[in-house]
């Protein structure tokens, strides 16, 4: 296997079940370094649980997920829905949360690590509110917040599960041109608006309960997935 075939993960006929009702069926794909995914499909489909699974937030039933990276180089945006903004948290520390892990999540941050995140909520435009509770800022600047957080850690692969809502239209057409400048990571992001997103994937995963797979997006383009889309 070549460089350019680097494997990040590899899926192979994994089943998730909830409830006794079968979501997601016999799911086989490989995420490759630097081949962004977009994941597509109809709601209700199964996109959002299959990355919970990938993740470990869900138990798989039956199947296989094999990570070739650390796990802690995984940065991960839910959906906003999931984010209890009640919590009392300021900007800041919600950012830099995002270099915490389970087993150490009240340890000190270093200068480095303090001024690594300085530095993203400006790039975010949102330093201005570092010290404001979560529950004082509005969906688009706690959104933003969110991202600044999945990057923190310079993850090699980021999940984002419709990072665009929210988002005021002004930044939501720079989101993924700034994820681009400040990250190297392979990107896998759900969304319902293929034409935003289309110039910065190379591959499209269709999810409605299994996958069809489209290594090369323009293959995606004219095949009846997309026309059963319109």
């Amino acid at each position: 296997m070549s460089n350019s075939e680097e494997k990040l993960i590899s899926v192979k006929d994994l089943n998730f079940k909830y409830h006794n009702e079968i979501i997601l069926e016999n799911i086989s794909f490989d995420i490759i370094k630097g081949q962004n995914v977009a994941i597509l499909g109809r709601n209700g489909g199964g996109k959002s649980t299959l990355i919970k699974v990938l993740l470990g937030f869900l138990k798989k039933k039956s199947g296989e997920i094999k990570f070739f990276i650390d796990k802690k180089k995984i940065g991960y945006l839910p959906q906003i829905r999931e984010f209890d903004a009640s919590f009392p948290i300021n900007i800041f520390d919600l950012v830099i949360s995002g270099l915490t892990d389970k087993k150490n999540l009240f340890r000190r941050f270093n200068e480095e690590e303090k001024k690594k995140t300085e530095n993203l909520l400006k790039e975010f435009g949102i330093s201005h509110l570092k010290d404001k509770l979560i529950s004082e800022v509005s969906g688009g600047q706690l959104r933003r917040a969110h991202i600044a957080r999945a990057l923190v850690s310079s993850p090699e692969i980021i999940f984002l599960d419709e990072p665009e809502s929210f988002l005021d239209k002004e930044f939501e057409f720079k989101l993924f041109e700034k994820i681009k400048k400040l990250s190297n990571s392979t990107l896998v992001i759900i969304s319902h608006e293929m034409e935003k997103i289309y110039n910065y994937v190379d591959s499209i995963f269709i999810v409605e309960g299994t996958i069809k797979t489209y290594k090369n997006k323009k293959d995606f383009y004219d095949s009846e997935d997309n026309i059963h889309r319109h």
